[in-house]
């Protein structure tokens, strides 16, 4: 008697766990049709909590916090996007994607130091030249000119670089998609005119020129130079003498 008991009672617990795992399911399941529908829509805020909620009814899917990420810096809501993409960082340092989102995600909160340490990363689990230009462009706003040139030289030294564009945001907001090399020599000049070097300055904005002749911020760039000199020349120039006769005063007017 007390067997056959025991049989029912685990029958029906079995019974209850099987319904309770396929409730589970089909909740989960419908979580993610609503997150698809939201995407399909562009509504970010509904696919969103639609994945919140499908973490919660299944955590051991991580692969949805990865999801979650994207969608936050989509939103350009960063500071959710850096602090979910740590989490899975810790977890997964291997995770280049996410570790750029996050990089990215730092440097549009102005935490460049860290921004930079990401992409350095980057750089060497990849040896993608495009991180280490950002790596570049974050250590000449450092102000540590050595490393960002020394990140300018490896970048031009390698012949892929001429073929690996990266695309830069001119001041009208246009987009430029720029050969590295020649966005690599225009920071080159950049760092020149910081220095108050501006021979060398010009030269690597022609050098830059010579690889994609219509890249706008070099072309920006060499105007502003010759601009620069220009008033330089202007404000050490003599008084232009008044013309008049040999002992005759001027009229005053």
């Amino acid at each position: 008697m007390t067997k056959r008991i025991l049989i029912v009672t685990l029958c029906t617990l079995f019974s209850f766990v099987s319904k309770s795992t396929i409730a589970q399911q089909a909740s989960f399941d419908n979580q993610m049709k609503v997150y698809k529908l939201a995407l399909d829509y562009y509504d970010l805020q509904a696919a969103t909590i639609a994945l919140y909620n499908a973490i919660t009814i299944n955590p051991a899917r991580e692969d949805l916090k990865d999801s979650l990420v994207y969608l936050f810096f989509s939103g350009e809501r960063y500071l959710q996007s850096y602090k979910v993409g740590e989490e899975i960082l810790a977890k997964s340092p291997e995770k280049n994607e996410i570790r750029s989102l996050v990089a990215l995600s730092k440097q549009a909160m102005g935490y460049k130091k860290e921004a930079l340490s990401d992409y350095e990363k980057l750089y060497t689990n990849t040896k993608d030249l495009s991180y280490l230009y950002q790596a570049a462009t974050i250590q000449y706003e450092l102000k540590r000119y050595g490393e960002c040139l020394a990140s300018l030289d490896a970048i031009i030294a390698d012949p892929k670089s001429v073929e690996v564009k990266v695309p830069l945001r001119n001041q009208d907001k246009t987009t430029q998609d720029v050969p590295l090399n020649a966005a690599a020599k225009n920071v080159k000049g950049i760092c020149a005119m910081e220095l108050s070097q501006f021979d060398a300055a010009r030269n690597w904005f022609n050098e830059a020129l010579k690889i994609y002749p219509n890249f706008t911020l070099a072309l920006n760039n060499l105007d502003y130079i010759n601009k620069v000199e220009a008033e330089a020349l202007k404000s050490v120039a003599p008084d232009k003498p008044v013309s008049a006769k040999p002992g005759v005063a001027p009229k005053v007017k």
